[in-house]
């Protein structure tokens, strides 16, 4: 049975993306380009997913506050397409919530909506690199970071999901230190934030890494079970 999304949207690229992308996971999607509309579907419709563009912030917040009051959106899944780091406050205005950060791309959006959604969409999953689910402590590094510590939940040689208990500047984590079980040696990366929700939960994508972090996480990650799709998946 399909899924059904409501997108919040002026912009024609995400508009026409979000329906491509949708498709494909058996999601059916209306649109609305006002709040008002937006707002008018929810109260007859129950959706799934709701999908806010906050290049209109005020329509945005309007969108979401009136997700968490009503009856209909009771187990809806709020999602920001965001512009800026400080979007994250958006999203407390539904249930269970999500920040996807721009350059969107299809496969970023993909990856984000199963993410959120816990879907499986016939077997397919958009990561390209087997994931497994751990719990490791790693520090995140970056401009105005002391240093924060944080804890890796799932882990591929291409990215990962994050748990962080205080609240840091999405802007600020630009790197990544860790230790795989077992081992002494550090591993760090350049890293790319994929999403992030208001759970202190967030997907990283490992954008620059040594020949020697790659072939660390690739024999490690063969050698581990393969994480179950949920909402933690990373990037």
């Amino acid at each position: 049975m399909a899924l059904h999304a409501l997108l919040f949207s002026r912009d024609q690229a995400i508009i026409d993306l979000a329906a491509e992308v949708l498709k494909t996971l058996d999601i059916e999607v209306a649109q609305s380009a006002t709040a008002q509309d937006a707002v008018q579907r929810l109260t007859s419709t129950r959706f799934d997913a709701i999908l806010v563009d906050n290049a209109d912030a005020r329509g945005a917040v309007a969108v979401l506050s009136a997700a968490k009051s009503l009856p209909s959106c009771d187990q809806s899944i709020g999602i920001v397409l965001a512009i800026s780091p400080s979007s994250i406050g958006l999203a407390d205005g539904a249930r269970s919530h999500m920040v996807l950060y721009r350059p969107l791309s299809a496969d970023r959006l993909r990856t984000g909506v199963k993410s959120a959604l816990g879907l499986r969409s016939d077997g397919e999953d958009a990561r390209e690199s087997p994931r497994a689910s751990i719990r490791i402590p790693a520090t995140l590094r970056g401009a105005g970071l002391d240093q924060t510590l944080a804890f890796i939940t799932n882990l591929s040689a291409g990215g990962a999901a994050l748990y962080v208990g205080q609240d840091i500047p999405s802007s600020s984590i630009q790197a990544i230190e860790f230790s795989l079980p077992g081992q002494k040696d550090n591993l760090s990366a350049d890293v790319e934030l994929i999403w992030r929700d208001v759970q202190g939960r967030m997907g990283i994508r490992f954008a620059k890494t040594s020949a020697a972090f790659s072939d660390s996480l690739e024999k490690w990650s063969a050698t581990q079970p393969e994480a179950p799709r949920s909402a933690t998946a990373g990037a």
